[in-house]
């Protein structure tokens, strides 16, 4: 199935990957600082703008791993001329074109 890459390819450059697990733990910390909001009865307002600001930054995670899903295992399904692989990372990609 495309969701795995084939041995021995790497998904993610210890770059992205030093990237990614920085921007996950500031969205980690924001989701915290929201509950402590909700805790302190903070203005709807200021909750729903650190929402917004949270929703924004899980898109652009969920562009940098789909950037590394097409770079290596959507390109290695393509490659590789299976017709199964290429079926699975075509739903993998229309699943998340529609939102």
């Amino acid at each position: 199935m495309a969701e795995v890459p084939t041995p021995g390819l790497s998904l993610y450059d210890e770059s992205t990957r030093s990237s990614l697990h920085d921007r996950l733990g500031k969205v980690e910390g924001q989701l915290r600082g929201v509950g402590r909001m909700i805790d302190g009865q903070r203005p709807a307002e200021e909750v729903l703008q650190q929402l917004a600001s949270i929703r924004s930054a899980v898109k652009g995670i969920t562009k940098a791993v789909m950037r590394s899903y097409i770079e290596v295992c959507a390109a290695d399904a393509v490659k590789s001329g299976d017709p199964d692989a290429i079926d699975a990372m075509l739903e993998t990609l229309i699943k998340f074109v529609k939102e």
